[in-house]
């Protein structure tokens, strides 16, 4: 017998998330009300929430919701926050952001990967969220200052333009790998901006 996608769901929580520390009702909340089916093509619906990254397509992947999940429970996130987020891919991170938040904008520079998510996101009722045109190491200076800023992704560093368009008091987060070995396994980082300095803490690899 097949598995329903909503026993996907919950199992993907129960077996995924929780076990990594990521406790918090709201977070949890978000994560089972948001159809991870419908960010990835139909004929990968069905292990749409196995525990690794999925292709979407010409080396962008949908990250895993336990990645996604470690790094959002990096930070404390209110319901007043505006948040940026850079990659958006398919747009499946940006719709779990948008139940926590007061606003979410993706930067999205794949034209057709930012129609598909934008679509996605009208689907299901996701109208606090937008994903625009742009490059993604310039961010979005319309919308800015921003209280927080997500990476889904690694990057070797976070260009000077970001922590520009972050809110004093803000926080970005990112993964950073080692511009040394591209392989090599990279560092979930968490950078506060205090007036004009920036200071960075390791939560995990």
């Amino acid at each position: 017998m097949a598995v329903s996608l909503e026993l996907m769901n919950k199992n993907m929580i129960n077996g995924q998330l929780k076990p990594m520390g990521i406790n918090d009702p709201i977070i949890l909340e978000a994560f089972k009300n948001v159809p991870r089916e419908l960010f990835v093509d139909k004929d990968k619906s069905s292990f749409s929430y196995h525990d690794g990254n999925i292709l979407i397509r010409d080396n962008r992947w949908l990250l895993s919701s336990m990645l996604i999940a470690r790094l959002i429970n990096c930070v404390n996130i209110s319901k007043d926050d505006v948040i940026l987020e850079i990659g958006s891919c398919s747009g499946y991170a940006t719709a779990v952001l948008e139940k926590l938040c007061s606003l979410v904008v993706g930067v999205e520079e794949d034209d057709a990967l930012r129609n598909i998510a934008n679509k996605s996101l009208a689907k299901i009722g996701a109208n606090s969220s937008i994903i625009v045109d742009g490059k993604h190491n310039l961010g979005n200076l319309k919308s800015a200052p921003y209280d927080k800023i997500f990476i889904f992704g690694s990057v070797e560093g976070v260009p000077d333009a970001l922590f520009n368009q972050l809110a004093n008091n803000g926080y970005l987060i990112s993964v950073i790998r080692s511009q040394n070995n591209s392989k090599s396994c990279g560092k979930a980082v968490v950078f506060k901006k205090n007036q004009d300095i920036i200071s960075s803490s390791i939560i995990f690899d």
